[in-house]
Order: C-alpha cells, then sequence, then structure tokens
C-alpha cells in the first residue's frame, strides 16, 4: 500500500510511505481487499501526521519499473488451459467476484469458484476432465493439473465437485470447451 503526491501523470508522483501486507495462498481478491483498505486507513493518518511534522520525504519513483494494470473485461476470465495451473489458480484468486473464472461444458458455461493446483502422475491433455474417486481434475499447460473444489454451471447453484461428478457424470477424456463471450 502506497501513499504518493498527486501530479499530472497517471500514478507517477512521489512516494511519501509505503506497507507491505503479506498474501496468503488462499486470499482472493475478496479477502485481501478489506486488509489493504484497513492499512490504507492507517497508512494515510502516519503520512499526514509525517507530513506536518517533516519527518515523511518524498522519493521518486523508478518509472523504468512501472506497468500498466489495465481494465478488466469479461474475456480475461476466460479459462486457457495452456497456461500453467498455477497461473490459472492465482489469475481465479485475484479476478474474483469479477470477471472471475470460467470456461464451457457441453456447450454451456461454467464458472470455477474454488480450485487448486494438484500432481498426479500422469496429468491429463489441457482441458481435458478427469474424475479420481470423488476428485475432478483438469489438465492445464506445460504437464500441469487443477483440482476443482466448486463450480457453477450456467443457470444452476454452486456445487462441490462431488456433486458435479454424481449429477454430470463427464466422460473419460471429455474436455472443457471454450465458450463465446455474450
Amino acid at each position: 500500500v502506497t501513499t504518493m503526491r498527486i501530479d499530472p501523470g497517471l500514478d507517477t508522483g512521489d512516494i511519501l510511505l509505503q506497507k507491505e501486507v503479506p498474501i496468503a495462498p488462499d486470499d482472493t481478491a475478496i479477502t485481501l481487499a478489506p486488509r489493504l483498505a484497513e492499512l490504507g486507513a492507517s497508512l494515510m493518518v502516519e503520512t499526514l501526521r509525517g507530513l506536518l511534522a517533516g519527518s515523511t520525504q518524498p522519493v521518486p519513483q523508478d518509472h523504468s519499473r512501472a506497468t500498466l494494470a489495465p481494465l478488466l473485461k469479461k474475456e480475461d476470465g476466460r479459462i486457457d488451459f495452456q497456461r500453467t495451473a498455477t497461473e490459472i489458480w492465482n489469475r481465479l484468486r485475484g479476478f474474483q467476484p469479477w470477471p472471475g473464472a470460467w470456461t464451457g461444458f457441453r456447450g454451456r458455461g461454467l464458472h470455477f469458484l474454488s480450485i487448486r493446483p494438484a500432481a498426479v502422475a500422469a496429468p491429463p491433455a489441457p482441458g481435458e476432465l478427469r474424475a479420481e474417486r470423488e476428485r475432478l481434475l483438469v489438465g492445464c499447460g506445460r504437464g500441469t493439473m487443477l483440482e476443482i473444489v466448486e463450480l457453477q454451471p450456467e443457470g444452476k447453484k454452486r456445487m462441490s465437485a462431488r456433486d458435479f461428478l454424481h449429477g454430470y457424470r463427464p466422460q473419460p477424456g471429455e474436455l472443457l470447451e471454450a465458450p463465446s463471450v455474450t
């Protein structure tokens, strides 16, 4: 979290103070945002007190390290199974509540609500579903795999992977699709 001076550019002003907060493996944008807001509020008070006392000195930003963070679009939530399991998992964590992480199954939309990287001896091909006991797995890029924990088929309620397996009975080798954005 950073407090900074405002100048004519977009987020280009001098840095006043900064604080970091660890991001836990199970954090999402939803769980992290309140912690960042609380830290930001206390940092703002600390910054104002420091400016008033003359103890806070502005530090120019290193503009060579700046990156663009474009606005998210619905399309950004579409899962690309050529990415690694960790990349997909991190995108889902950051894209909550919107645009989420979604794909298609049997011609309908399918939202992933909770997933985690998983390991098996022979992962399925990217986008290929596999049922192992009560676990629902999907292959990802570079020989990685995700376990789908909770999901929501289009027009249905949230459900566990176990309930999805029992209700939809995915066939061996069945692929998740890339539905069009509507």
